[in-house]
């Protein structure tokens, strides 16, 4: 099957909590339910303009090229002063706007100084022709009326956002709960050789562990993490650890068709099932659910496991099948032919035309330096340059999460 089959196979639902947090807390988190207006915006009629508040009597004479008396003045954030008929009160952006008044008549439409005090009497040099009711002046809801939906459940909150529930003067928001995922790294290859013989056992780094919390936080959620040896018994005592504190577990290693598959071996026929995706690198793929939590098993490889990762736990976590997650972009690079054995994945760079660019190979240290992966259909297909092409954005980017 090819990973956007298998990303639909594994989809359902994750537990869905909420929780109030902070406002200032809150950037990244997804809102938890729309947020509706309560207040009107702006409150009080205010000045779009630095200017003079006309009333109507006072506009007539403004435009016969008559003084108009001025008698006050409103910084903002202070009370308005009562425009009398006939006069005029200086009023500053933002400032409240005097009951009465017609129209905010621009300073650079006068003959005032742009600062100072306020003079005595103006003139104004020119009007518009049709000049609108209330010109310049931003009435009670003329943004966002009460009962708006300002805000919309089930988005990430970026600084718009915040800033947008900071103007209702929200303090608090009601946000989803971050999901607890769980990551078992398996294989005696990284664990520390303990007995005197071992010691001088062939050791690799586990780079799989700080490498999928890593993704794991990026995400959003929070990791719970442990490690198991090739033995069953002590992997299945880590992974029945970790299932009451999480909403997902992911298992990396252990799920080929060889000797010594821990994952394999402690779940397959009572869990989990275990398949091979047409896809280059990560084809061995397993899923279950163990104590009602859903199990994803990545392949042991770290770029088999980060990819698989990007492909089938975001999909899973964000409630998104991966057919619908491929953005359309334009190739830049050399022919890349597919792989007779299946979908190849390539980490990309995307170039400042909006082009997208390979890298030279699908290492590691590829995808470090990536802003997407690209999508090279199964051959005879090829991408050449030129060719409109699929790719999923790295969360590292900010384009997805």
């Amino acid at each position: 099957m090819d990973p956007e089959a298998y990303s639909r196979i594994i989809a359902g639902p994750l537990p869905v909590g909420s929780e109030i947090v902070p406002l200032a807390e809150a950037v990244g988190r997804i809102l938890a339910h729309d947020v509706v207006a309560r207040d009107p915006i702006p409150a009080f009629a205010t000045s779009a303009m630095d200017g003079y508040a006309l009333d109507a009597r006072a506009l007539e004479l403004a435009r016969a090229g008559a003084l108009v008396t001025v008698v006050g003045d409103v910084p903002a954030g202070h009370r308005p002063v009562d425009v009398a008929r006939g006069t005029a009160v200086r009023v500053m952006t933002g400032a409240a706007v005097p009951d009465g008044a017609a129209a905010v008549i621009p300073v650079e439409f006068t003959d005032a100084a742009r600062t100072g005090g306020i003079p005595e009497t103006i003139t104004v040099a020119s009007l518009p022709e049709n000049l609108v009711d209330r010109w310049n002046i931003r009435d009670v809801g003329e943004d966002t009326a009460v009962g708006d939906i300002v805000v919309l459940g089930g988005q990430r909150l970026g600084a718009a956002a915040i800033g947008t529930l900071a103007m209702l003067g929200e303090t608090t928001v009601e946000v989803r709960r971050r999901l607890r995922v769980g990551l078992i790294v398996t294989g005696d290859e990284l664990a520390a050789a303990s007995g005197a013989e071992e010691a001088s056992a062939p050791i690799i780094p586990n780079s799989n562990l700080p490498m999928l919390s890593a993704a794991i936080v990026t995400a959003g959620a929070i990791p719970h993490v442990g490690t198991s040896s090739d033995d069953p018994t002590e992997f299945l005592t880590v992974l029945d650890g970790l299932l009451p504190d999480v909403d997902l577990v992911i298992t990396t290693g252990g799920i080929s068709a060889g000797a010594f598959e821990v994952v394999r071996a402690s779940l397959e026929g009572t869990d989990s099932e275990f398949v091979r995706v047409r896809q280059r690198p990560g084809g061995p793929q397993g899923h279950g659910r163990r104590g009602g939590v859903p199990l994803l098993h990545f392949p042991g490889t770290p770029s088999g496991a980060l990819l698989s990762f990007h492909l089938f736990a975001l999909s899973l976590m964000s409630g998104t099948d991966l057919a619908a997650r491929w953005q359309k972009a334009v190739y830049a690079g050399p022919e890349l032919a597919g792989h007779v054995k299946g979908v190849s994945f390539v980490p990309v760079t995307v170039s400042v035309d909006g082009t997208v660019v390979p890298a030279e190979r699908s290492r590691l240290r590829d995808f470090a330096g990536a802003d997407a992966i690209l999508r090279v259909p199964t051959a005879p297909a090829a991408i050449t340059a030129g060719d409109l092409v699929e790719v999923l954005a790295l969360p590292a980017t900010g384009l997805e999460r």
